[in-house]
């Protein structure tokens, strides 16, 4: 039966040489060996002592690429770990329905906005003006956003659009029913839109009120600026604006 350091004396230069030769071969035979060195007899007496050996330093010459599999799977983890923090505190894209708007132009009222197709959830935004199909809105925060026609809403580098107050008269009501215009409109199919206020003692106040108590607000819209042929759309709530 060999001892320990018979065996190393013995059969180290021949297991270098197997395993390749060079330092990387010298160091895991070495510490092959070592981690016989407390169970030496233990393993002589129930153990192929060489066949052992060797699978150590098998195991040994692997630690390195196991040890790069483990720091690359922590880095993974990490990133995907990060994605999920990052991707957490990303604000929740507004609420988008689908509704066909009523009215030819842009509106909004208590903290949804409306555009041609959709209505988009946007609560504690300002002023707002059209930009091609969609509109530029001021956000709670007061920075800008784009709103496209589909409701995607992005950020906005530019400046508010300007748009000009249209000067046409206000709708002439005969019939008591609105008490004055609130705000005006050009649609671009050149339909004139009036929001007025519902006359609290106007003829059909009472129906409106039966309605919901929260109508006070109307859309006129008119073919003409002189506004012979008109038609009339009720709107819930008080914050209505067409700006």
């Amino acid at each position: 039966m060999d001892t320990y350091d018979d065996f190393v004396g013995a059969r180290r230069s021949a297991l270098i040489e197997e395993f390749g030769g060079g330092a990387a071969a010298e160091a895991a035979v070495d510490a092959a060996l070592a981690r016989c060195r407390r169970g030496w007899v233990r393993l002589e007496q129930t153990t192929d002592v060489e066949s052992h050996v060797r699978e150590l330093v098998r195991d040994e010459l692997d630690r390195p690429r196991r040890r790069r599999l483990t720091i690359y799977a922590l880095v993974a983890l990490a990133l995907v770990v990060t994605g999920v923090v990052v991707i957490s505190l990303l604000p929740t894209p507004p609420e988008v329905r689908e509704e066909p708007n009523p009215v030819p132009v842009p509106w909004f009222a208590e903290g949804q906005l409306h555009l041609s197709e959709v209505v988009v959830t946007l609560p504690g935004a300002g002023s707002f003006a059209p930009l091609a199909d969609g509109v530029v809105i001021e956000d709670e925060d007061g920075s800008l956003l784009l709103v496209e026609a589909d409701g995607d809403v992005s950020d906005y580098d530019g400046e508010m659009p300007e748009v000009a107050e249209p000067q046409v008269p206000a709708p002439y009501d005969d019939g008591g029913d609105v008490s004055r215009r609130l705000a005006v409109a050009v649609a671009p199919s050149g339909e004139i839109v009036h929001l007025m206020e519902i006359a609290a003692a106007g003829p059909e106040a009472g129906v409106y009120a039966r309605l919901s108590e929260t109508i006070s607000r109307m859309f006129v819209v008119c073919a003409t600026p002189q506004c012979t042929t008109q038609t009339r759309f009720v709107v819930e709530g008080r914050d209505v604006r067409l700006r």
